[in-house]
């Protein structure tokens, strides 16, 4: 899997509106499509945050693949992101809490 989080969206929903912080998140949820085509799913998980999910034997190199490059871009919005496995026996509530850790280490 690959969480990314939108850096800066809370302030531009302030300073901007909700509509500036809407462009900014399809901007994001473009920039992750793009950066993993072969991704099973892509959702939005919270606010700002949203998540690919890759499937398969070639599942935790795709994820890395597009979490490197999501988090090397230097284009608008700035982008937080990583990648991770999910664990055998874990479940979807212990996953989507080692999400966020995940994400507010990078």
């Amino acid at each position: 899997m690959v969480i990314v989080d939108v850096v800066g969206m809370k302030a531009v929903n302030e300073r901007e509106g909700f509509l500036a912080g809407d462009t900014l998140l399809r901007a994001a949820a473009d920039r992750l499509r793009a950066a993993a085509p072969d991704a099973d799913i892509l959702a939005r998980l919270g606010g700002d945050e949203l998540v690919a999910v890759f499937l398969g034997g070639r599942a935790a190199a795709a994820a890395a693949r597009a979490a490197g490059g999501l988090a090397a871009a230097t284009t608008r919005p700035a982008l937080r992101a990583a990648a991770l496995e999910a664990r055998p026996q874990e479940t979807a509530a212990e996953l989507v809490e080692r999400l966020y850790a995940t994400l507010r280490r990078c």
